[in-house]
This record gives C-alpha cells, sequence and structure tokens, in this order.
C-alpha cells in the first residue's frame, strides 16, 4: 500500500481547525484531506484535560479508520493536553499547532510575547515552559480569552460585539510590554483582521494557519507522505454535530459545493 496517497487528517472542537486545513490546501495542493469537527463537545477549551484526551483519541482512531496517513491536531486546546498521550497510542504521524509557532517564535527574537487562548491552553502553560527553555529571559503574558471561541462558532467575525470583547481583552494584556501576540487558538485567525486594527503598530501578529502549513509540508516532505502526482483532489468534511453555521463557515473557507457529513463516532460500537 502507498500511504503516501491517503488524505491528511485534521480535528478540533469546531470551525477553528479549517483556518489550518485552508492553509494547508493551499501550500499542497496536491493533497486530500478528511477534516472532523468534534462540534458536540465544543469548546474544548472548557473541558478537562481528561476528557479532551479521550475525544481526541477516538476521533484519532475515526480519521486513521478513514485512510489518514498524518494527523494534525488543528486544536491547541487537544495539542496542549493530548499530544504526547496521543503519540503513544496511534500508529501515524502525529503534529499539533504549537511546535511550530515556537519555533516561528525563536526566529522573530521577540522582546515580549503575549498569548491569548482557551483556559484548557493557559491552564496547561505549555506556551511558557517551552518558550522558558528556547528563549530564556523573554517575558510572556498568557491571557486566558474564552468568550472568543463561543463569538466565532455563532458566526460574529466583526461588529461592534467582536470590537468590543476584544477591546476587553487588550485592556487585561499587557500590551505595551509586548511585541508579539500568539493566536493560540485556531479559531481566532477568522478574528485575527478585527484583533489587528487595535493593536499598536509594533505588535507582531503571529499568522498562525499560514505557520502551520509551512511547518506540515516540511515535516511531511521529510517522511517521504507527500502526494508524488496530482490525483483526484477528494476533501471530506465530518461534524459529530450538524449546526448551520459550522456548514455557513467551511463554504466561505471550501466553498458552497462541500459536502458536510454528520458522523456521530460517540454511538458507533467501538468507541471508547
Amino acid at each position: 500500500m502507498n500511504y503516501s496517497n491517503g488524505p491528511i487528517g485534521l480535528f478540533d472542537s469546531g470551525v477553528g481547525g479549517l483556518t489550518v486545513a485552508r492553509a494547508i490546501a493551499r501550500k499542497l495542493p496536491k493533497e486530500s484531506i478528511i477534516y472532523f469537527g468534534d462540534t458536540a463537545h465544543l469548546p474544548y477549551g472548557e473541558k478537562s484535560p481528561d476528557a479532551i484526551r479521550t475525544f481526541s483519541l477516538r476521533i484519532c482512531q475515526h480519521l486513521i479508520k478513514n485512510g489518514a496517513k498524518a494527523i494534525v491536531i488543528a486544536c491547541n486546546s487537544a495539542s496542549s493536553v493530548a499530544f504526547e498521550y496521543l503519540e503513544e497510542r496511534i500508529n501515524v504521524p502525529i503534529f499539533n499547532v504549537i511546535d511550530p509557532l515556537i519555533d516561528e517564535l525563536q526566529k522573530m527574537k521577540p522582546k515580549g510575547i503575549g498569548v491569548w487562548g482557551t483556559h484548557a491552553t493557559i491552564n496547561s502553560k505549555v506556551y511558557n515552559h517551552k518558550l522558558e527553555k528556547l528563549l530564556p529571559g523573554i517575558p510572556v503574558y498568557p491571557l486566558a480569552t474564552p468568550l472568543l471561541v463561543p463569538l466565532i462558532e455563532e458566526n460574529h467575525l466583526n461588529g461592534e460585539i467582536t470590537d468590543s470583547i476584544i477591546q476587553h481583552y487588550l485592556k487585561e494584556s499587557k500590551i505595551s510590554n509586548l511585541d508579539h501576540l500568539v493566536l493560540a487558538c485556531t479559531h481566532y485567525p477568522l478574528i485575527a483582521s478585527q484583533i489587528s486594527k487595535h493593536l499598536d503598530m509594533r505588535v507582531t501578529l503571529l499568522r498562525t494557519p499560514t505557520i502551520v502549513a509551512d511547518w506540515i509540508s516540511i515535516e511531511l516532505a521529510n517522511l517521504g507522505l507527500l502526494q508524488k502526482e496530482k490525483n483526484t483532489i477528494n476533501h471530506s468534511f465530518e461534524v459529530s454535530d450538524y449546526t448551520e453555521t459550522f456548514k455557513k463557515i467551511s463554504g466561505i473557507f471550501f466553498g458552497d459545493g462541500i459536502l458536510l457529513k454528520e458522523q456521530n463516532i460517540w454511538k458507533s460500537a467501538d468507541s471508547i
């Protein structure tokens, strides 16, 4: 079997991971994608680490069963608390969305780093630990920004409500001490332009999807898992609980012609 012909599997709790999926589709146009949005358990950022690990493992098993040659955890919350757990339990290469950002920050020589993420990501302190090792002495200012995920999932990508919540979090951030801001949630790039307009010109906003896509491209090439020829591209999108909002936002990224399927893997006979 030629494993390089399989799709790249990605998963997130909802629509946020589509930002990474689109970036990968653009970077690797020969590759097919199978995406799973666990909308039944949204948001992961408010779940316990054990629950996130359980959901993530079941989704990985589902993606592998459907031919995924590699898996991208397109979710910072799951990347924070489940990556090593999953590495030990699945038999295909798996990647998180944190290491590419840490690598990029190391190249940028920041003086002060802000990190916005969910409670799960911020409480894990994964960014603090990794940055302390690679950029010792550089101050890191993490901030839990839990209102942003439900805002995005409800398709409030701009407007007064979005602006007021962003401004609220900027007041809580030590913004005067920052020159780089990490959006440590794959949902947040959907409102990156709204965040940018409130930032000081000297603050660099890291573009997570592009950084992750570049990283995945290099890693898959090193593993010999990239498609050699351009075959028929067959992207597949599944959710554990169908919502019209997910359908609408997925159409923004991949066009109105995508087929979105509800796949309740929690009811299957082999669920964990």
